[in-house]
C-alpha cells in the first residue's frame, strides 16, 4: 500500500485508490466510534428521564 501522504486539497496530483480507501477506511472507523458514542448518550439520558418521570406520582 502507498503511504506517501496526500492532500486532498491539491488540485494537481490526486491520491492514489489505495490512499483514497485508506482515507475512507479511516472515516468509517471513526464514523462508528462517534456514532457509538452518541447512541450510548442518547441512550443513558433517555434512562434517566424514565426514572424521573417513573418516580412522578400518577395522581398529577
Amino acid at each position: 500500500m502507498n503511504n506517501q501522504p496526500f492532500d486532498l486539497n491539491d488540485t494537481e496530483n490526486e491520491p492514489s485508490d489505495e490512499q483514497l480507501h485508506s482515507l475512507m477506511s479511516e472515516v468509517m472507523i471513526e464514523a462508528r466510534k462517534k456514532a457509538g458514542a452518541a447512541r450510548e448518550q442518547l441512550m443513558n439520558t433517555l434512562r434517566k428521564e424514565i426514572r424521573r418521570v417513573n418516580q412522578i406520582p400518577e395522581d398529577l
